[in-house]
C-alpha cells in the first residue's frame, strides 16, 4: 500500500517561494517587445515550473509526479528550441 506522509511546513514555504520566483519571467515577457527575448523568457518560465513539479513530487514522495516533471522539462525545452530556431529563420 502506498503511504503518503504529511509535508512539513518548510516544504510549503519552498513551493511558494518557487511559485513567486516563477512569476519573474512573466513580468519580463510583459515588458519585452523582442520576440526572441519573449521566447527565452517563456523557456525560463517553463523550466521553473517543471522544476516546481519535480520538487512537489519529491516532497510528496510520489515519483510518478517527478517523472512527469522531468518529461515536461525535456519536451518543453525542445519545443522552445524549435520555436526559437523558427523565429530566427523567419526574421532572416
Amino acid at each position: 500500500m502506498i503511504e503518503f506522509h504529511t509535508p512539513e511546513w518548510y516544504t510549503y514555504v519552498f513551493i511558494y517561494v518557487m511559485l513567486v520566483i516563477s512569476l519573474v519571467p512573466i513580468i519580463a515577457i510583459s515588458r519585452s517587445n523582442d520576440p526572441a527575448a519573449r521566447i527565452a523568457f517563456a523557456a525560463s518560465f517553463s523550466t521553473k515550473l517543471a522544476c516546481l513539479i519535480i520538487a512537489a513530487g519529491i516532497f510528496r514522495q510520489d515519483w510518478m509526479i517527478g517523472c512527469i516533471g522531468a518529461f515536461i522539462l525535456i519536451v518543453g525545452d525542445a519545443g522552445m528550441l524549435l520555436l526559437s530556431l523558427l523565429e530566427m529563420k523567419l526574421r532572416s
